[in-house]
């Protein structure tokens, strides 16, 4: 049938054609909703793509236009990376674009785009950011027995912690709720995380599984909750839901496993209570084996509605910064 030729020339779930030029090495995908990364992302009532997603897009996309085994013996890094507007499906499909440009410096930017209606193609640039290919580090371990004892202040269950998330208006499905416990400890928390039920088929289909990285961006915001000790019921009334924001350096290392576990601190020089937080974060198998490092990671409070209009577009990125 036609839907399965489809399917079959779909080079990525989240990356479904090559539409390059000459001018710019470009790749393609057109999202639904119904994907379970879309529809099991609801924020403030709609399906917005999570912030990971563009991650993992970039990554495909550097993979497919290099053309060899990234996982041999290199790992590839993403660097400044900004999301500068969130990308969300409502009742029409949404195209966005992918597109790749070699700088003078060896070095490639991407930007994950739309094109806003309108003939006068105009873009939306929805995130943004390098990537490069290095040597493969060796391989770092994480202490996890150490780690739990420094974390142990506190343990989270799953059912709390996503209790949390909808009482600011963000209403995971199934699909995206991978944390299975939460240790806390000074300035620093440690997330065991487990591939949802609902969605164990896909784990080979990616190598930055949206579920689990996600989980891990979710993990963040328990650090900035659990240094404030806000999760009193007064202060929840006056949360609003976070949104990613940038992202100083990501190594990829390894694909993520179906058990993993997420190990977030503050970046050297920020702590709770500055006016930018700042995170690394890493990702590791059960066994501790380092998968993912993110580096300066911060995320920004959504103080208006999500715009699905895109002629508000221009004015964006500004507001972004």
């Amino acid at each position: 049938s036609m839907a399965n030729t489809i399917t079959a020339s779909v080079i990525h779930p989240m990356l479904h054609q090559n539409t390059s030029t000459f001018s710019e090495q470009r790749f393609s995908s057109t999202f639904t909703g119904e994907e379970f990364f879309l529809a099991d992302h609801v924020v403030k009532g709609q399906r917005v793509l999570p912030g990971v997603a563009y991650l993992e897009m970039a990554r495909s996309a550097m993979e497919h236009a290099v053309g060899e085994d990234v996982h041999g013996n290199t790992s590839m890094k993403l660097q400044n990376v900004i999301w500068a507007r969130p990308i969300v499906v409502g009742d029409q499909p949404v195209r966005v674009h992918t597109g790749l440009v070699l700088e003078e410096d060896g070095e490639v930017s991407y930007q994950i785009y739309s094109e806003a209606e309108g003939s006068d193609a105009e873009i939306v640039v929805h995130s943004q950011g390098n990537a490069v290919l290095t040597p493969r580090s060796e391989l770092h371990m994480l202490d996890l027995p150490v780690l739990q004892e420094q974390c142990s202040e506190q343990v989270i269950s799953s059912e709390e912690f996503y209790e949390f998330f909808s009482a600011i208006q963000i209403d995971y499905g199934s699909g995206h709720k991978g944390i299975d416990k939460v240790y806390v400890g000074p300035g620093q928390v440690l997330a065991k995380l487990i591939l949802p039920l609902s969605v164990t088929g896909s784990v080979d289909q990616f190598v930055l599984h949206p579920s689990l990285m996600d989980s891990a961006l979710q993990a963040s915001v328990e650090l900035t909750l659990s240094s404030r000790h806000v999760m009193s019921s007064d202060s929840l009334a006056k949360r609003k839901p976070v949104m990613p924001f940038a992202l100083e350096e990501m190594e990829i290392i390894r694909p993520c496993t179906s058990e993993m576990w997420a190990y977030v601190r503050y970046s050297d020089g920020s702590q709770a209570g500055n006016k930018v937080e700042k995170y690394d974060i890493d990702l590791c198998d059960d066994i501790g084996t380092i998968c993912v490092r993110m580096k300066g990671f911060t995320s920004r409070v959504l103080e208006r509605e999500i715009q699905t209009d895109r002629t508000a577009a221009k004015g964006a990125v500004e507001t972004a910064s």
